[in-house]
């Protein structure tokens, strides 16, 4: 399965730019998958978070309403794991609710992230990450009751968790187009920057940090479909209580369809590269690359 995205050429064109300096402190590694005891899978590069996962910006819709410089928001999402590019026996790749009686267990990643708006020219408003360590975190979490809702945004949060990373927020860009209809991509770094942040080796070994895109996509307020949800970040960890705090959706709020991907890296770094977007709102043509 290929699991990379096709990103929009401006997309891509910065990417490159930040990875630049970005290379030079971060070593992508592969890394190793376990269940707490057993080895599921070696030599993995690439997390594939299902292409349906759910984000929501809280509090500055409906989409295309005016953004003045200063107003902050946060931003919020959810998906379970679908793939990596190496194949795992047992993995729950849905998100319906109901357990696949033909699998074990589930990977699901949560995070949320404050972002603030640095300047509006036009229809073009550009973004930097604000906030504090704790409104800027990513975690992973492990569980067997494979129960991850995409429609009442349960079961994201309630097993093991497994990681919890906070967001770099030494440079981020986060840029957004007006139009009918919305799409874009976000790059960021995360890594063990804060008290509290950790990486069980008995299910993430090897690694230290993650470089962490999404890819999303809007139409008006409400994505179409499978992404649609109620709420995010509803329940509560097994091991590590709740660092987000729930959100229901709400009418001033934008939910999107949102795909993510993560590589993961040997060291950590505390301000290298962090939140590289660009959201190409009102632009077409960003799709899923399938195998």
């Amino acid at each position: 399965m290929n699991i990379f995205r096709k990103l929009l050429p401006l997309a891509t064109a910065a990417g490159l730019l930040f990875a630049a300096s970005a290379a030079q402190a971060d070593v992508i590694t592969p890394f190793t998958i376990k269940d707490g005891t057993n080895v599921l899978a070696t030599n993995v590069n690439v997390l594939d978070w299902n292409q349906n996962g759910s984000g929501l910006a809280k509090g500055i819709g409906p989409y295309g309403a005016p953004l003045s410089v200063g107003q902050s928001f946060q931003f919020l999402y959810q998906a379970n794991l679908v793939a990596t590019d190496v194949d795992i026996d047992g993995l729950d790749t849905s998100s319906n609710g109901v357990a696949n009686p033909s699998a074990q267990f589930e990977f699901t990643i949560a995070a949320k992230m404050t972002e603030v708006v640095s300047s509006v020219v036009g229809n073009t408003a550009n973004f930097v990450l604000g906030g504090s360590p704790a409104t800027n975190k990513v975690a992973i979490y492990f569980d067997t009751a494979r129960n991850a809702n995409t429609a009442t945004g349960t079961g994201f949060d309630d097993g093991i968790m497994v990681a919890l990373l906070t967001i770099d927020s030494n440079t981020s860009v986060f840029q957004l187009l007006s139009g009918t209809n919305g799409q874009g991509s976000a790059r960021l770094h995360a890594g063990l920057l804060a008290p509290g942040d950790f990486i069980d080796v008995n299910y993430l070994e090897g690694i230290s940090s993650l470089l962490f895109g999404i890819d999303f996509e809007s139409s008006l307020n409400f994505p179409a479909n499978t992404s649609t949800t109620t709420g995010f970040h509803r329940d509560s960890s097994s091991n590590n209580g709740d660092p987000f705090g729930t959100s229901l959706v709400a009418e001033n709020d934008i939910l999107f369809k949102v795909d993510g991907s993560n590589r993961f890296t040997r060291v950590p770094e505390p301000g290298t590269m962090v939140l590289m977007g660009l959201g190409l709102l009102g632009l077409a043509g960003l799709r899923r690359r399938k195998a």
